[in-house]
């Protein structure tokens, strides 16, 4: 049985590759600090549910100073904690450089002491001409951990959205937005496509790459990965199966872009498909598991 340990285990992303791997088999444990970047209480919750669930061990400390001599037992790293949000970033640059860059090479410090492979988030705007701080951190990220002596492998995210997702992503403000009866921000008119992947999708993706670095002879000591569905849906679309699950009709408050947006994203995934990576949910089906979640988790508040 491998040992993984996860940063930001509490996240999003986190959470649910924590749930992923423990249904495996693997032993899992992890770190956050549950920050206040949106509510720490949606952390909480992820993080009680994997306590009661599967037992697992959750410190809670920062990458910027934590200890990291208890990595040795431990066979690999998931390393997801960061400063996210493009936006935000644009507001506090020097919060990402802090965790996303001066943190993650103090992970790759001690993970090449003790001679242990990482699989790491990216982003897939560490790959744009458009960059912000967040895009920057993650594209310094990669050329971190390939000039490092690790095995390790970079995950660029694309849209990623599913249950116990961020309510600071674009499904969760519009969801909370039509719930309440307001309106939502439609940025270029909504004319914006995305390659919206669904949570589920993408941890079976880093659960196939984890598995390919542990076992498998590496070619290449980094690799990077693109993890998305290789298809891009227009945001109109998008909108329109979260007004059928919700059974409400957005009040839109149509905008020009924003600075910190590109207008268009659609991940190449051959390479990962090389893996046996193979997406399969639709926008309608993973929009219904998000809202089936959300009605649940707001149960008393909007229902």
């Amino acid at each position: 049985m491998h040992k993984i340990y996860i940063t930001g285990i509490a996240g999003f992303i986190g959470f649910h590759i924590a749930e992923k791997l423990a249904m495996e088999g693997y032993e899992v444990a992890g770190l956050d600090n549950f920050n206040d970047y949106y509510d720490p209480q949606l952390k909480r919750d992820r993080a009680l549910l994997l306590e009661a669930k599967f037992d697992i061990h959750i410190c809670e400390n920062d990458i910027e100073t934590v200890d990291w001599e208890s990595l040795e037992d431990y066979d690999a790293v998931v390393h997801l904690a960061a400063h996210a949000g493009v936006r935000h970033s644009l507001e506090n640059p020097q919060m990402y450089i802090d965790t996303n860059i001066t943190g993650t090479q103090r992970l790759i410090h001690a993970c090449e002491e003790l001679e242990i492979p990482v699989v790491y988030a990216s982003s897939s705007t560490a790959d744009s001409d458009h960059l912000n701080p967040y895009a920057w951190s993650k594209y310094v990220n990669e050329k971190q951990f390939e000039s490092s002596k690790l095995l390790a492998a970079g995950l660029r995210f694309y849209t990623v959205y599913g249950e116990y997702g961020r309510p600071d992503m674009a499904l969760g403000l519009f969801a909370e937005a039509m719930a309440q009866g307001k309106p939502i921000d439609v940025y270029n008119d909504g004319d914006m496509q995305r390659d919206f992947t669904y949570v589920g999708d993408l941890v079976d993706g880093i659960h196939l790459v984890l598995e390919n670095l542990l076992l498998t002879p590496a070619i290449n000591h980094h690799e990077i990965y693109n993890l998305g569905t290789g298809k891009s849906n227009e945001l109109m679309d998008y909108i329109e199966c979260l007004e059928n699950e919700l059974g409400r009709v957005a009040q839109k408050n149509m905008l020009p872009m924003h600075p910190a947006d590109v207008k268009s994203t659609q991940a190449d995934i051959t390479k990962i498909q090389g893996l046996g990576y193979s997406p399969t949910t639709t926008i309608q089906e993973g929009i219904k598991h998000y809202i089936d979640w959300f009605k649940e988790y707001h149960k008393g508040m909007y229902f």
